[in-house]
């Protein structure tokens, strides 16, 4: 008999969230759609709910509820790559896995013919959990026969549950609570008030009145647990990326010539992506060096793209860049694609004010003219000390900005690395009890920044001045009460 696992990550943006903030597991946290006080929270925790913070409300709602309250914007690409991530993982333990589409975190695993490998499934479903586990999320799995069977167990279940009969699977689904599954609120809240608490007890109402007082997702819900919305296992098959090589007779070092050759395979590489109904999203260049080493370099464009002109010039600028050791004898290509998007175009035309897919192009070939870490962009975090508030990460698409009302445009200061410590003597021995009084002759301060003392200790305490000795630059110090001294932080341009 066909078996069927479901694995649910459950709220995996959420999870995602609090996997970067790992402080904020003590408190009350929430995901929201955007950082404003009108945003809507789209998943809480456990302490969240305790106190009455749930989705739907306004993000203000939720803040009046409890200031302790830790939210933040999960994006949507974030979201994707987790997904994409959790996909790979899973199908080390079966090859076809189905991810779901309308609930990010579910996934629906073959269990039929594992019986050799894994002769025991619930070890087999021990092992995904852990798996899970390993990598810092929290799941939940559910060995069944049926699509819904199993994901109204992995729902429900506290860690892992296998089924051995159909009936068992079925009476389980009947025990599963509503509160558990996908209803809209006040779907939930009208069940509750007619006595309806779990799965069997909404299966029990007829189906036609489900529709027309309950309306259209209640009713797909019913006929998905009744079996009526019944659909096989729709795996998503790993494309495996398009490669080409080339064995050169003589060495060659030019990297004109080395392009030219290139030309040819390339344009093999995006005839297999286009027949695949794909777009190139990376391509991995290795050269085999007449010394016996390797180089390998791995080119992006700016966006996923079948364009031959615009991968051959980026492949121009990495070339002309690359300084090889020897003359190259093979280059094997690897064009790594991804679904072709199939975007509906504007109905009219207009000239837009910035052309950001222009943009993108040229960040792409600085990329490809100077190497991936070329191009960074600051990240911010929420946090108390300045230089823990924002951390570099890569740079890809360039994005439309959001535009926000600034009534006092802050100082551009250039942070140093590292505070430099600045003798008494430069600040004319300004220290103070207090934190600093006037530590040149121009000053302005001092501003209180404090944190860390969530952890219990002594945390940190700096008092921040922006100071002028002379005609020079306005220069941002603070005086730091734990280790007694001043120190230089930056420079205001």
């Amino acid at each position: 008999m066909a078996r069927m696992a479901c694995v649910d990550v459950a709220a995996l943006p959420l999870q995602l969230l609090l996997r970067e903030n790992p402080s904020w597991r003590e408190y009350p946290a929430a995901v929201v759609d955007r950082d404003r006080s009108q945003g809507t929270i789209l998943w809480v925790n456990r302490r969240a709910r305790a106190i009455g913070i749930l989705p739907g409300m306004r993000h203000a709602a939720g803040l009046a509820i409890s200031g302790r309250l830790r939210s933040g914007v999960v994006p949507r690409e974030a979201v994707r790559e987790a997904v994409a991530a959790l996909l790979e993982r899973l199908r080390r333990f079966s090859p076809e896995v189905e991810p779901s589409r309308d609930e990010p975190g579910v996934f629906w695993l073959e269990a039929s013919g594992l019986s050799r490998l894994h002769p025991c499934l619930k070890k087999w479903a021990g092992l995904i959990h852990g798996d899970l586990a390993g990598a810092g999320l929290d799941s939940t799995v559910a060995v069944g026969f049926s699509r819904f069977g199993s994901y109204a167990a992995a729902r429900s279940c506290d860690r892992i549950v296998v089924f051995t009969t159909p009936e068992e699977e079925h009476a389980g689904a009947r025990g599963v609570p509503l509160e558990r599954l996908d209803l809209a609120p006040e779907v939930g809240d009208l069940l509750i008030r007619l006595g309806i608490h779990t799965l069997g007890g909404f299966l029990d109402l007829p189906a036609l009145q489900v529709r027309s007082r309950l309306g259209r997702q209640a009713h797909r819900l019913h006929r998905m647990a009744s079996g009526d919305l019944w659909s096989p296992l729709q795996a998503e098959t790993p494309s495996e990326p398009a490669s080409a090589e080339i064995l050169l007779d003589d060495p060659e070092s030019d990297h004109r010539r080395l392009a030219a050759l290139m030309e040819g395979l390339l344009e093999g590489l995006l005839g297999s992506l286009s027949r695949r109904h794909e777009t190139l999203a990376s391509l991995v260049l290795t050269l085999g060096l007449e010394d016996g080493s390797q180089r390998s370099e791995t080119l992006r464009p700016a966006e996923p793209t079948l364009d031959k002109a615009q991968i051959l010039n980026l492949l121009r600028l990495r070339l002309e860049a690359a300084a090889l050791s020897a003359g190259v004898e093979e280059v094997v290509m690897e064009a790594r694609g991804v679904r072709l998007d199939v975007r509906q175009r504007e109905l009219f035309h207009g000239a837009a004010p910035r052309d950001y897919d222009a943009a993108g192009r040229v960040l792409a070939q600085l990329r490809a003219r100077f190497g991936d870490g070329v191009l960074l962009r600051a990240r911010l975090h929420p946090r108390h000390l300045p230089e823990a508030r924002f951390s570099w990460e890569p740079m890809g698409a360039v994005l439309p900005p959001r535009p926000r009302k600034v009534r006092l445009r802050p100082l551009v200061r250039r942070f140093f690395p590292e505070p430099v410590r600045l003798p008494r003597t430069r600040l004319q021995d300004g220290e103070a009890r207090s934190g600093g009084s006037r530590p040149g002759r121009e000053s302005v301060g001092p501003y209180i920044i404090s944190g860390g003392w969530r952890g219990g200790g002594a945390g940190e305490h700096r008092a921040y001045h922006f100071v002028r000795t002379g005609e020079g630059p306005w220069l941002w110090v603070y005086y730091d009460r734990k280790r007694k001294g001043w120190f230089l932080h930056g420079k205001v341009e």
